[in-house]
């Protein structure tokens, strides 16, 4: 097996020829769009869980390449949507599409990313694939309304947080691992849905978690999802777990004003009143237990180089060291 850096270089290689492929330029605005989308693509993490379970299946080719290519392209869409609706200023520490080619633009090449990424899972003639992606787009808007019905809402529940970030998060960690145990013609879909459905909440979880313990770990910014007003994991574990008086401490640092709540001395008392109350250690323990199951899903596979890669990424992505 090549090296784990080799690899990946190898699978970026693919993807990047696979997504100029599928992405066509029919109009100069879709160009650099198109380029936009292939330079500013993260660390793929998506695509790549996929190509890992395809090469362990025995079953890495174009067809394979082409289905992770769908994951980052429905991927890239959704952060284009996700950056108007937000009214977001950059992202990854570069400017927003929406900055860059306007709100009316990045709308319309989300939309057209979507049709390409459906054209090109129509060639498979395959109904299974096609549900499971199309699942995907309709889970994505179910989400985002959702998400701005509940965004700055304490009636939210832990049931509405979880089937917000399902359909914005997990879901397409869980479509990645699905599609390739369909395309490999596989039994055990179960376990593969649920090992990508778990990642997916492992990922939005300990994303929520650093924005307040560990921002550095994201290379971004701390306390925007406070500033923002956002109830996310940590605010709704203490919200649900909370007696009556802390309760409503909670909610008068979550309603201040925004001005009050971009304020770092605020922040750092918002900070040491989680704290007070183990929500790190609390949150920490939910990475653990969610790690834990997708280890124990895993076992349903024969170990071999590409189960183990699987295992490094996610333990290297459990070490929160906050």
């Amino acid at each position: 097996m090549l090296l784990t850096e080799d690899l990946f270089a190898q699978f970026n290689k693919a993807l990047d020829q696979e997504l100029h492929d599928i992405i066509g330029e029919d109009l100069p605005i879709l160009a650099k769009i198109k380029t936009y989308v292939m330079e500013s693509g993260g660390k793929r993490v998506r695509p790549q869980l996929l190509l890992l379970f395809a090469s362990h299946f025995g079953v890495y080719d174009a067809n394979a390449v082409a289905l992770a290519a769908i994951t980052e392209i429905i991927h890239a869409a959704s952060l284009l949507h996700d950056d108007v609706i937000d009214n977001a200023q950059d992202r990854r520490g570069k400017p927003a599409g929406r900055i860059l080619f306007g709100n009316r633009q990045v709308i319309l090449a989300g939309d057209y990313l979507l049709a390409c990424g459906i054209w090109r899972l129509n060639r498979f003639e395959n109904q299974r694939l096609m549900d499971v992606f199309t699942r995907v787009i309709k889970e994505l808007a179910v989400a985002e309304l959702l998400q701005m019905e509940y965004e700055q809402n304490p009636q939210i529940t832990p049931e509405i947080y979880y089937r917000i970030i399902y359909g914005k998060t997990a879901i397409l960690f869980e479509a990645a691992t699905l599609s390739a145990g369909i395309y490999a013609g596989q039994v055990n879909l179960d376990a593969l849905e649920k090992i990508g459905r778990d990642i997916g909440f492992l990922f939005q979880i300990r994303d929520d978690i650093l924005d307040y313990f560990g921002a550095h770990l994201l290379n971004k910014t701390p306390f925007q999802d406070y500033e923002n007003g956002l109830f996310t994991y940590p605010v709704i574990e203490l919200l649900n777990r909370a007696e009556e008086k802390t309760r409503q401490e909670l909610l008068h640092f979550m309603t201040l004003p925004w001005e009050k709540r971009k304020d770092k001395r605020v922040q750092r008392e918002f900070l040491l009143f989680l704290e007070r109350h183990q929500i790190k250690e609390i949150s920490i323990y939910k990475i653990e237990s969610l790690y834990q199951s997708i280890l124990q899903e895993l076992k349903n596979f024969q170990e071999d180089e590409y189960i183990r890669l699987i295992k490094a990424q996610l333990a290297k992505l459990c070490q929160l060291a906050i």
